[in-house]
């Protein structure tokens, strides 16, 4: 008897169980319930004055973000909506709290809080950056690894400040630094650096998407490097590289070869200073370890990028390519013509010299 009471309180529980369970899950809520109202362009919020702000997310715009690509919830940034009530007026809490990148973004939100913005922020200037006044919309923040140095100052930097108002230690040429040199590069002193050559239209005056290349070159990605590196030293030479842009030309890619310093895309490119690096050795040197840091650099549609490691051969070759630094890019070849054309200039007149005033008797006698 006491083992049928046994097996029933057994059975009971194991019934009962899920039931009891079911009372305590916690439901995530889907992006789509979210869209139901904010997919709708005409969602708007009424201010004081009669204003209004729009509340409108584009879908099919958040899925090709960093956060969509990695399938981040609305609820994982706007944390404190836990649940829906669809008998108010507003289903969640509102207003909502401010977003906080920091629950995700740990390194980031350090390398920013010893920032000149994050110190001024400290202090107490409301006006201080923010991680959107940066990023723009956080709904559409894309990658920026696949963007060029100009794209990543104009679409950031120059938001706020003039370059010309601040540069005047730089040479006349300044403003080729800001076309072909991040900001983050002088100013984010503890960041990574890398000089990267990219394939450049110049007819389009754009860079040639890195799946136009690999497409081209019947290879994906992943095993570019295996197939184009012939020698196999794991890493691109000039030859190599001569190889790649022919093949590009006879598929009717018009593709020149352009080189620009980034910071890599670390976390201490966010640790911005006031008082930037000023030597210009450390890009203008054949000893520079950023020119040591070489890639040719394939972009990709999501603003990703890959980097594939470049002799440094390629630099003082005599292959054509649109970037040159003084004393850091020379030509070897044309160094040893220009000494030879030196000398050569040196010795002829020191023939003529010699000449002449060996022959001064000769022609005294003939006067």
């Amino acid at each position: 008897m006491k083992g049928n009471w046994l097996f029933r309180f057994l059975f009971i529980l194991m019934v009962a169980l899920p039931f009891v369970a079911l009372g305590t899950v916690s439901y995530a809520i889907d992006n789509e319930e979210c869209l139901e109202c904010h997919g709708d362009p005409d969602f708007v919020k009424e201010l004081p004055g009669g204003k209004t702000v729009s509340l409108y997310v584009d879908g099919k715009r958040f899925a090709q973000s960093v956060h969509g690509q990695n399938d981040v919830a609305c609820t994982d940034c706007h944390a404190d909506i836990t649940e829906l009530n669809y008998d108010n007026d507003v289903p969640h809490p509102a207003p909502t709290k401010p977003v906080d990148c920091s629950s995700c973004h740990e390194d980031e939100q350090e390398a920013y809080e010893q920032s000149v913005h994050g110190q001024a922020r400290k202090e107490g200037d409301d006006e201080a950056p923010t991680c959107a006044t940066c990023h723009n919309n956080y709904h559409y923040v894309k990658y920026m690894a696949g963007e060029t140095a100009a794209q990543r100052s104009a679409g950031v930097c120059l938001n706020c400040h003039d370059p010309d108002e601040y540069h005047d230690w730089l040479p006349s040429a300044k403003r080729i630094h800001y076309k072909y040199t991040d900001c983050s590069v002088c100013h984010a002193k503890n960041s990574p650096k890398l000089t990267r050559l990219l394939f450049y239209n110049i007819f389009k005056e754009q860079v040639i998407p890195g799946e136009e290349v690999v497409k081209a070159l019947s290879v994906d990605f992943d095993n570019f490097l295996q197939a184009v590196d012939k020698n196999g030293n794991g890493k691109i030479d000039s030859k190599e590289l001569y190889f790649i842009t022919k093949t590009l030309k006879a598929k009717g890619i018009k593709a020149s070869i352009t080189g620009e310093i980034v910071a890599d895309m670390d976390p201490s490119v966010h640790a911005i200073t006031k008082d930037a690096i000023k030597d210009c050795t450390q890009c203008h040197s054949v000893k520079s370890p950023i020119l040591s840091n070489l890639f040719l650099t394939l972009t990709k549609a999501d603003g990703e990028a890959e980097n594939y490691p470049l002799n440094k051969e390629v630099l003082s070759s005599l292959y054509p390519i649109r970037f040159y630094l003084i004393d850091a890019t020379r030509i070897k070849l044309l160094d040893i013509i220009g000494v030879l054309i030196v000398l050569g200039g040196i010795g002829f007149a020191g023939g003529h010299l010699t000449v002449r005033l060996l022959t001064i008797p000769l022609r005294r006698r003939k006067k």
